[in-house]
């Protein structure tokens, strides 16, 4: 059985971040820890079915529901700032949350600007603890993502379109070179894995994606 809790971190002043743990009600080993997009809330179908995913192999799930988008003071920082940002609000959510409960494995499933700050803990390793990457949508374009799946030395799953403004097939071969990494390009889906004025195709793609999770999670819970 598992229970849900709901709360914020009050980090800075103009930084709050609410979050859900759902959590079984007997210790467990493993949790995953979700970073959503801009746009594309926990409440989306990636992670939606990702979550079910987890509960059902006995991992705790916590979402860290960060508000960027909604927030002018954020939005008026140059990119560097932005990106450390985003990164000590996730840092903050998974301490407040680690304060309760240990965990032995943490897989980490990012989505789009959630990669940032995935990539920003891939390097620093603040929180992480034998670890998995579950990167959807990266934003591989920009180096510091790039780099942190290129090199990682942890098992990770990398789920992109080949129609996504993120794409770049370059840098997608290079990452293949990295037998860590299983790296999966669903023909003509864009950012949300959608095919664009297809919902049956759209269907079919998502099932593409959430069957790698679900093997990918299977494969490396402890």
């Amino acid at each position: 059985m598992y229970e849900l809790v709901e709360g914020q971190v009050v980090r800075a002043e103009f930084s709050a971040v609410p979050y859900t743990w759902i959590r079984s009600k007997e210790p467990t080993k493993s949790i995953c820890i979700m970073l959503p997009g801009l746009g594309y809330t926990t409440q989306r179908p990636l992670f939606h079915y990702s979550t079910g995913i987890c509960l059902n192999q006995n991992i705790d799930v916590l979402h860290i529901n960060y508000q960027f988008a909604n927030n002018e003071h954020f939005k008026k920082l140059p990119k560097p700032e932005q990106e450390q940002w985003m990164y000590d609000d996730v840092n903050a959510v998974v301490d407040e949350v680690l304060k309760e409960r240990s965990y032995d494995q943490c897989f980490l499933l990012s989505k789009s600007i959630g990669t940032i700050p995935m990539a920003i803990e891939w390097t620093q390793r603040n929180f992480i603890r034998n670890a998995m990457g579950i990167w959807l949508t990266p934003l591989i374009k920009m180096d510091n993502v790039y780099q942190a799946l290129l090199n990682t030395e942890l098992p990770s799953l990398c789920v992109i379109g080949d129609q996504d403004h993120h794409y770049n097939e370059e840098r997608i071969s290079v990452i293949t070179t990295n037998h860590l990494v299983d790296t999966v390009v669903i023909p003509n889906t864009e950012h949300s894995i959608e095919v664009k004025g297809d919902v049956l195709a759209t269907i079919d793609a998502l099932k593409i994606a959430v069957k790698q999770i679900h093997e990918f999670v299977k494969k490396h819970k402890d």
